[in-house]
This record gives C-alpha cells, structure tokens and sequence, in this order.
C-alpha cells in the first residue's frame, strides 16, 4: 500500500493532521506583524521615516542590504534596544521572510507598536530590482606619522 492510499483509506486520520497543518500555517504566517511588499516598505520608510531592522548574521548583511537598515539579530534586540526609537514604525528584513515573525513578535515585546514584515524577506526585494547597498572593509593610505594603513568598513 503506498502513501496516498494509506491516507485514502484511513481519512479518519488524515483529515485531522491536514487541518492541524493549514491551522499552524496560518498561525506562523499571521504572527509577529503584518506581511507587507517592498512596495509598501519603501512607502513607509519615505511617509513615516520607518526603521528597516536587518535581522541576519554580519557576513550576510555586508554582501548586501538595504540602504539604511541596521543590523540587529533577533537574539540581540534588547541589548540594542536604544537603537529602536519606539515611535516609529519597524520593518523587519531577513533573507527569506521564515524567520520575520518570530522577530517581530520579539520586537512588540520590546513594545515597538508598529512592527511590519518584508514579505519573502530579501529576495522579493531583489525579485523587485530595488537597490542593495554592499560593504568591504577600505584601506587608507598610511599616515605620515604612523607609516601603517588603517582598515575601516565602507559602504557603497
């Protein structure tokens, strides 16, 4: 007896476990803030001076990010927190959109009224040719004084 005839036949057991599956999606599609496009974010950031929080790891967020995001993973929002201004509105952006409501439950309690997710995270942003800022790390020249070159992060 192969799978689907196995669910077939005992849809009794079936029909339980689909509708458990279709509930959870719904709650972890629904938690943490509203789903929005990159439409919409690039609305909020330029009619409410919203904060795109990038929730990524460091490397991830130097290859490219969103002009003007900060970086702030979730396990570090409250000792970042005073990088949060409570007033405004946040986006939280991470690289497929899975992990943004777990964030943005962490943020509302923070007590950030506001919390909006990037839906599908950072690849519809792509999906939707918007700009990505990338970062190196810049080499100066030495200084008269110290003969050595000095390394500082540069975003173009």
């Amino acid at each position: 007896m192969d799978f689907f005839d196995f669910l077939i036949s005992r849809w009794y057991l079936s029909l339980p476990l689909l509708i458990t599956l279709i509930f959870w999606y719904i709650y972890e599609t629904s938690k943490g803030g509203k789903r929005i496009t990159p439409s919409q974010a690039v609305d909020l950031i330029n009619n409410k001076d919203a904060i795109f929080v990038d929730t990524r790891e460091k490397d991830n967020f130097d290859t490219g990010h969103i002009h003007g995001s900060i970086n702030i993973q979730k396990d570090s929002f409250e000792k970042q927190e005073h990088l949060l201004n409570k007033g405004k509105p946040v986006v939280v952006i991470t690289e497929n959109g899975l992990d943004a409501g777990s964030a943005g439950v962490e943020l509302l309690k923070l007590g950030i009224a506001e919390v909006y997710l990037l839906k599908d995270g950072l690849i519809s942003w792509q999906e939707e040719s918007l700009p990505l800022v990338k970062c190196c790390l810049l080499y100066t020249s030495p200084s008269p004084r110290d003969q050595r070159g000095s390394r500082m992060p540069a975003c173009a």
